[in-house]
């Protein structure tokens, strides 16, 4: 169990199928509310329902003080980078130790939305490295995702939930010791993508008019085409401010969905960009907070060399509240 002096844990548990991960995820939940702590978990429905029967049937009725919250994580997560709010809100809701159980990586994943999952789970232990009394076990379907993805878990989480009990993961790299969260390459806009570029206020008027239409023209109803020009006019006014005074806009159509990604010659140093709330009173800095609530997939690579913030829109989803 957690104490209010106990550091922060950060374990993954490597599982294979529904039922296992029922049955190895209900003795570290159990073990939370019988301590009388707050435990919140974040899986898909299904896995959901399962655990939550299967808790109830061993607890008979009898939660021992504590309490037990469970989120879709498929609806709240399909935006990696709104899952670390989820866990900054559920800890500081709490003056007392509390932990998770967070499956940020699900079968049907894309592999640019693995690709956040693993960038995610890198974060959690920069942002949780002083906060003591949260345990957050994560875990991960061997059968059912990409083998990589296990390698993964065992490089961003410092521990392993094995049968035999915690032991430390073997390819656990800390925060800085590989690569930062805003590393690597995005495959390249397709030949036939749309693209402008922008470079003072008076553009961005055009840019948003220009993206809202060819969302329209794509099918998007009115709501979603406009989600889409309000991110785009975030990312274009942060390069106006931040990344050179002006940049590069290119859209392009993706199964369905609209990617849009924005180019300049800034370079994004904070690795918590857009994944800390803001202040209800704070005047700048809600841009790239406001895109990942709006999109279903934010990317972001920044270097020297420049930032590239690449985002995806789907027709038929909402604004994360």
């Amino acid at each position: 169990m957690a104490t209010r002096d106990q550091p922060f844990e950060h374990l993954a548990l490597l599982y294979e199928g529904e039922g296992e991960f029922a049955a190895r995820t209900l003795p570290f939940v159990r073990e939370g509310l019988d301590a009388g702590e707050a435990v919140l978990v974040a899986t898909d429905a299904a896995k959901g329902e399962r655990l939550s029967a299967d808790l109830a049937a061993d607890l008979a009725g009898d939660l021992a003080g504590g309490e037990v919250e469970f989120v879709d994580v498929t609806e709240l997560g399909r935006n990696p980078a709104c899952l670390l709010p989820l866990w900054t809100d559920f800890v500081g809701d709490h003056g007392r130790p509390v932990r998770g159980v967070g499956e940020p990586a699900w079968p049907g994943r894309s592999p640019a939305e693995l690709a956040e999952c693993h960038h995610h789970e890198a974060l959690i232990n920069l942002a949780f490295e002083d906060r003591a009394g949260f345990r957050l076990l994560c875990p991960y379907d061997t059968a059912a995702l990409p083998p990589e993805v296990a390698d993964w878990a065992r490089a961003t989480h410092p521990s392993l939930l094995e049968r035999g009990g915690v032991v430390t993961s073997p390819g656990y790299l800390p925060p800085g010791a590989g690569a930062g969260p805003f590393s690597g390459r995005l495959e390249p806009a397709p030949a036939d993508a749309a693209v402008r570029e922008f470079g003072a206020c008076s553009d961005l008027r055009e840019l948003r008019s220009f993206v809202s239409g060819v969302a329209r023209e794509a099918g998007f109803d009115e709501q979603r085409s406009e989600d889409l020009a309000f991110a785009t006019n975030e990312l274009a006014a942060n390069s106006l401010h931040h990344g050179g005074g002006g940049g590069t806009l290119a859209i392009w159509r993706d199964r369905g969905a609209l990617v849009c990604e924005v180019r300049d010659a800034g370079w994004i140093e904070e690795p918590l960009t857009g994944r800390r709330r803001p202040a209800a009173t704070a005047v700048r800095g809600r841009g790239l907070w406001l895109v990942n609530r709006i999109c279903d997939l934010v990317q972001i690579r920044s270097s020297a060399a420049g930032t590239v913030v690449r985002v995806r829109i789907d027709p038929d989803t909402a604004a994360t509240a």
